[in-house]
């Protein structure tokens, strides 16, 4: 599994890709090179001492909240080995003030061009 991790783009193509449980196939679909790389060696570590239950596990917990990072499957990992379990949200005893949703890219500062003469 580490020869694989040294060529990621290579993994659909391995006997190894097919006997992949489908939760860790669709992972693989949606990650980078270097996620990819990172991954394989985080399952070469992990499959030398467990089965695939704890790690699909893991990762199945690690991708409720969408594409998890390897570093969080790992850690979700070590705790439900460890018997920690994942934590429940904290309920604060004071009202959190609602924040506007955070708009992403370019178009914001096109607003500050409206209308400027840029020749």
């Amino acid at each position: 599994m580490n020869l694989m991790a040294k060529r990621p783009l290579a993994l659909k193509y391995t006997t190894f890709y097919d006997q992949l449980p489908t939760e860790w196939q669709t992972y693989f679909e949606s990650c980078t090179v270097i996620e990819k790389q990172e991954a394989l060696k985080l399952l070469a570590t992990v499959l030398k001492d467990y089965g695939f239950a704890k790690i699909i596990e893991a990762l199945t917990i690690a991708s409720e909240h969408g594409h998890p990072s390897v570093e969080s499957i790992k850690q979700v990992f070590y705790q439900l080995l460890n018997g920690r379990g994942i934590r429940q949200n904290i309920q604060p005893k004071k009202t959190i003030p609602n924040m506007p949703e955070a708009v992403r890219g370019l178009a914001h500062y096109d607003q500050l061009l409206k209308g400027a003469d840029l020749n």
